[in-house]
C-alpha cells in the first residue's frame, strides 16, 4: 500500500484532538420450501395459512410503556442562563432580523382567560403567511390566559431554526417572574439548538490551482482554524444541552449531531493536492486513513441524533423536520444500519381527515406535538376526529397517558391509537409501540367485528415484535441479523386467507419486507429465494408503483440469491 503525505493529516489530527474528548454517549423463522438456488419462481408455492387463532397468537409478555411524569419545575429569573455565542459560531442570518423586531398585531377579542387566549392562538396559527403569523403570535404573547414564555417558544419554533436564539434569547435575558420551570428549558434548548445549526456550515474554500504547497498552506491554515473553532463551538453548545431534560434535550442533542456529521463531510471534503486526486490509489489510501480518523466524529454525531431521536420519541413526534433530517443522516452515513428501512412498509389506505370542526382539532393540526401536549385537554384524544388529527403531527405523551387509562375505547378511537403505535414504532424503532399496538387490537370490544384494517394492522405489529428496544440498540447492533422480527405468520394468514381480504396484497408485501430487513447474516439461497417469491405472491395482488417495487426487489432478492450459498 502506498503512503501518503503526513502532514495533511497532522494539521486535522489537531484540530480534531479539541472535540474527541466529549465523545458521547449516548434465532429466524425457517425459510418455507427449499427452491433451486437463485430461482425463485422455482420455489415451492406458498403454503396454506395457519388457522387464524394460531396464526394470530400472542406469545410473550407485552412491553408497556414508561410514561414520566412532567414536572412544572419552579422557576427562579435571577438563575436565568442565557450562555454566549461561542466562538466561529456565525450570526443569524439577516432574515431573522424581522423576526426580532416584529411588531405585535393585537389579538382581536380579550385574551384574559384561558378560552380567550386559545381562541386567539387558534386565530394566529391559522395565518398562511409566516410574517403575519410571526406578527399575530407576537400579539397573543399579551394574553393573560396563556402561559408567559408559550408563544414566544411557538414563535422560535415555528421561525427558521437558525433564528430560534435571535426570537427566544432576547426574552430570556429579562425573564417574567411567571415563567415555569420546563417552558424555560425548552426556550433555552431553542437558542442553543439555532446556534448548532449555523455551525459547521460556511467551511472555508480554496480556488485551483490544487498544488501540494497550496493545499497544505490551506489546510494548516485557514482550514485548521474553522475546524478548531467550529468543533470546539459543537462540544459547547452540545455540554449545555447534555442538561436539559425531554424536548429541550432532544431538539439539542438531533441539531448537535447533524452540526457534528457536516463537519466531517466539510473535512472529507477539503482539496486534494492534483497529483493525489488524479491517482486512484493514492486518494483511494488517503480517504481510508481519513475516514478512521473521521470515526470518532461520525460516532459522536450519531450518539447525539440518536439520543435527540429517543426523547423526540418519547414526546410522541411523528412529522417534524429535525426528525426526518436526523434520520436522512443516519441513514446516509450508516447505511448498513439503516434507521428508515421500515419506512417502506405498506399500511392500510388512512381515509383523507375532514376539516378541524373544533378549535381543539384546529390547534391539533397546527401545534406542533409538544405544545399540543401542553395546550390541548388530553382526555378529549379518546375522541377518533381529535386522534385522527394528532395522527397528522404526533401523540403527545399527555395523551398516551390519558389513552392508557381511558375506562373504554371506541372501535374507532381503538384502530386509529393502534397505528398511531405502529407509525411511531416504524419511525423510532421503538418495540414498545409495536407491543401497545398489539395489545390495543387484541382487547377488541366483544360483539363489535374487527375490521379488515385492524386486523391487518394487528398482523403488521405481530409481524414488528421482538426487534431492538429502539433506534438507538438497532442502529448499534448491526447487521439486523438476530434483532428477533420476521415472525410473519398473521401477515401471511391476511394475504393468503379466504375469501380474500382487501389488504392481501399489502399483507404479502409487508410479510416479504420484514423477512428481508431480518435476514439472517450469512443467509443462504433458499432464504433469499423465499424472499423474491413473497415479493412475486405479492406483486400478482398489488396494482400501481407498489406492484413494480414488488418486482424490483423480487428481482434484487434473486440476484442475492444466486451469488448466495
Amino acid at each position: 500500500m502506498r503512503s501518503i503525505p503526513r502532514s495533511i493529516f497532522t494539521a486535522l489530527t489537531a484540530a480534531m484532538g479539541l472535540s474527541l474528548a466529549a465523545c458521547a454517549a449516548a434465532p429466524p423463522p425457517a425459510p418455507n420450501a427449499p427452491a433451486a438456488p437463485g430461482d425463485a419462481r422455482a420455489a415451492t408455492p406458498p403454503p396454506a395459512p395457519l388457522p387464524e387463532e394460531e396464526a394470530f397468537a400472542v406469545r410473550g409478555t407485552l412491553k408497556d410503556e414508561w410514561l414520566p411524569l412532567l414536572k412544572q419545575t419552579p422557576f427562579n429569573p435571577k438563575s436565568a442562563l442565557v450562555p454566549p455565542v461561542p466562538a466561529g459560531v456565525p450570526a443569524p442570518p439577516a432574515a431573522c432580523d424581522a423576526f426580532a423586531r416584529r411588531a405585535p398585531v393585537a389579538p382581536a377579542r380579550a385574551c384574559g382567560d384561558a378560552q380567550g387566549a386559545l381562541d386567539a392562538l387558534d386565530a394566529a396559527l391559522a395565518e398562511d403567511d409566516a410574517a403575519r403569523r410571526d406578527a399575530r403570535l407576537a400579539g397573543v404573547e399579551t394574553c393573560a390566559g396563556l402561559e408567559a414564555g408559550l408563544a414566544r417558544a411557538l414563535r422560535a419554533e415555528l421561525a427558521p431554526v437558525a433564528c430560534g436564539d435571535a426570537i427566544a434569547a432576547p426574552f430570556l435575558e429579562a425573564p417574567p417572574a411567571t415563567l415555569k420551570g420546563d417552558l424555560y428549558q425548552v426556550l433555552l434548548g431553542l437558542t442553543l439548538s439555532a446556534r448548532l445549526a449555523r455551525t459547521a456550515t460556511e467551511p472555508p474554500a480554496l480556488r485551483p490551482p490544487y498544488d501540494q504547497q497550496r493545499v497544505l498552506a490551506f489546510t494548516k491554515g485557514p482550514l485548521f482554524t474553522w475546524v478548531t473553532d467550529q468543533a470546539r463551538a459543537i462540544e459547547d453548545l452540545g455540554r449545555l444541552g447534555v442538561e436539559l431534560p425531554f424536548y429541550a434535550k432532544g431538539i439539542v442533542a438531533v441539531e448537535s449531531g447533524r452540526a457534528d456529521m457536516r463537519l466531517v463531510e466539510a473535512v472529507r471534503s477539503a482539496p486534494l493536492p492534483d497529483a493525489m486526486r488524479k491517482d486512484a490509489e493514492l486518494s483511494n489510501v488517503y480517504y481510508a486513513e481519513l475516514d478512521q480518523l473521521l470515526e470518532p466524529w461520525k460516532t459522536r454525531g450519531r450518539d447525539a441524533a440518536l439520543v435527540g431521536l429517543r426523547e423526540l420519541s418519547s414526546v410522541g413526534v411523528l412529522r417534524d423536520p429535525r426528525v426526518d433530517g436526523a434520520r436522512a443522516m443516519l441513514s446516509r452515513l450508516y447505511g448498513g444500519r439503516r434507521v428508515d428501512a421500515l419506512d417502506a412498509l405498506e399500511l392500510p389506505p388512512l381515509p383523507e381527515a375532514p376539516a378541524p370542526a373544533s378549535g381543539a382539532e384546529r390547534l391539533a393540526a397546527r401545534l406542533p406535538t409538544y405544545y399540543a401536549g401542553r395546550l390541548l385537554p388530553a382526555d378529549a384524544a379518546a375522541r377518533p376526529e381529535l386522534l385522527r388529527v394528532l395522527l397528522g403531527r404526533g401523540v403527545p405523551l399527555q395523551q398516551r397517558a390519558a389513552l392508557r387509562t381511558a375506562e373504554q375505547l371506541s372501535p374507532e378511537a381503538r384502530q386509529l391509537y393502534a397505528r398511531a403505535r405502529i407509525e411511531l414504532g416504524r419511525l423510532y424503532w421503538r418495540a414498545v409501540d409495536f407491543d401497545q399496538a398489539t395489545a390495543l387490537l387484541t382487547a377488541w370490544p366483544e360483539g363489535t367485528p374487527r375490521s379488515p384494517e385492524a386486523t391487518t394492522l394487528l398482523a403488521l405489529a405481530l409481524g414488528l415484535r421482538n426487534g431492538p428496544e429502539d433506534a438507538a440498540l438497532m442502529m448499534r447492533r448491526a447487521p439486523l441479523a438476530g434483532l428477533g422480527l420476521g415472525d410473519v405468520a398473521a401477515l401471511d394468514w391476511v394475504a393468503r386467507a379466504k375469501p380474500a381480504s382487501p389488504y392481501a396484497g399489502i399483507a404479502a408485501y409487508d410479510a416479504a419486507l420484514i423477512k428481508q430487513i431480518a435476514a439472517p447474516q450469512g443467509a443462504d439461497a433458499r432464504y433469499w429465494s423465499d424472499v423474491a417469491a413473497r415479493f412475486r405472491e405479492a406483486q400478482a395482488l398489488l396494482t400501481g408503483p407498489l406492484a413494480q417495487a414488488a418486482e424490483e426487489r423480487a428481482r434484487a432478492a434473486d440476484e442475492v440469491a444466486r451469488t448466495a450459498r
